[in-house]
């Protein structure tokens, strides 16, 4: 008999032991230490087959900052099936288990990491965040002279500098687009998963923390996870501190959520391998509410009607009348009308997410309706693009 249904505690070892076999990873306390935190505050849902668990995964809550806003996001991971029973839907029925949870729950927005993303534009999942990874031969560092400062930085374990630098990640504005408003318990995961995390404190002059970079040391290259700062001194002396490293390692490497090409800041931005891939995808799970609550770039914009098309959610599906008037909008879903915009769930996630605009979209043919409503809605979009500095 088939069971599908929300998972319990007493679920956590059968899930572990599926999620190890389908990821090929192996056993070890800590990552017993670190799943239990993640299943501890996350919802999972499985299949079950004469009562053994064959599929599942996992919904964690999160908040994210979008420009000042905040909208619960569930970010869906360990999306796993044993080899006999894949490709029979499980996975389709769990999602379907997940979104009612979402909608019950309140949640508008939802993030995920693919391994295809054909299979989860079936789900109304579409790209909207990149990573830019940096790469130097630390032969090439160049020689970087900065001015004296009073700020000083400070080695630190990941556990020990969670209270100097949680309020300037979360405050930063590079994670104010999309970004997640790190939980307690979200940092304290991070660091029973990453035991080899090590961070380099910035101090201003004021005893002020101004910046921060996260890093580890492996064979031959500085690997750096993290790397926000919010003065000039703070990056010139985070630079020079990893540039220090420059006798111990071959390479340093970083993967940035910031997608700007940051070469043409050496003297010879040649020396940067610079490239940039496709990271998380997003979809909007409550259009009812983004189109309410959401940080819109102008104040106001004449009535526009948007049809959209939602698959796998049709409370999305429909004609939706969009306004602002002194920064205030008025959102109504309209009964069968004439649209002068129509548009897939998965372009306006991309549209209003600010990771392709809405005017680009139609000139690439993916979006159609009035040249003019399609450019007047673009511009009250989002238009800086998405970052996100986190995984699951």
């Amino acid at each position: 008999m088939i069971e599908k249904r929300v998972l319990s505690a007493t679920d956590e070892p059968a899930f572990y032991d599926l999620t190890q076999y389908a990821f090929n990873k192996p056993d070890s306390e800590q990552r017993r230490l670190f799943f239990q935190k993640l299943y501890q505050n996350s919802v999972g849902f499985g299949v079950f087959d004469q009562g053994h668990l064959k599929s599942s995964l996992l919904a964690t809550p999160f908040d994210v900052n979008f420009k000042g806003q905040t909208f619960k996001m569930s970010g869906i991971g360990y999306v796993a099936s044993y080899p006999e029973f894949s490709g029979q839907g499980g996975i389709s029925d769990l999602m379907h288990l997940a979104f009612e949870r979402m909608q019950a729950d309140g949640v508008t927005l939802s993030y995920l990491a693919p391994f295809s993303y054909p299979f989860y534009r079936r789900f109304g999942y579409e790209q909207a965040f990149e990573q830019t990874c940096y790469q130097i031969k630390t032969a090439n560092l160049p020689r970087l002279k900065f001015a004296p400062d009073q700020g000083y930085v400070e080695r630190l374990s990941l556990s020990a500098a969670v209270p100097l630098i949680s309020a300037f990640q979360q405050q930063h504005p590079h994670n104010q687009v999309g970004g997640i408003q790190r939980a307690a318990w979200w940092w304290q995961y991070n660091c029973l998963k990453h035991t080899d995390w090590e961070v380099a404190v910035y101090t201003d002059g004021d005893q002020q923390v101004a910046g921060y970079v996260i890093y580890s040391r492996q064979a031959t290259t500085l690997e750096i996870q993290e790397l926000l700062t919010s003065t000039v001194a703070s990056q010139e002396q985070l630079v020079k501190f990893i540039f220090k490293h420059q006798s111990a390692y071959q390479t340093i490497r970083y993967e940035s959520g910031l997608t700007t090409n940051l070469g043409d800041l050496l003297p010879d931005p040649t020396i940067v391998e610079t490239t940039t891939v496709p990271y998380m995808m997003a979809r909007i799970v409550s259009l009812a509410d983004f189109l309410a609550r959401y940080p819109y770039e102008v104040a106001d914009l004449e009535a526009v009607k948007i049809a959209v098309s939602d698959d796998f959610l049709p409370e999305n599906s429909g004609v939706w009348q969009l306004s602002l008037h002194a920064g205030q909008p008025t959102v109504t879903k309209l009964a069968s009308q004439t649209a002068d915009i129509t548009v897939t769930i998965q372009q306006l996630t991309k549209a209003m997410m600010g990771y392709r605009t809405l005017a680009s979209q139609a000139h690439y043919g993916q979006v159609s309706g009035d040249a003019v409503k399609i450019a007047q809605l673009s511009a009250a979009f989002n238009q800086t693009q998405p970052m996100l500095w986190d995984y699951f």
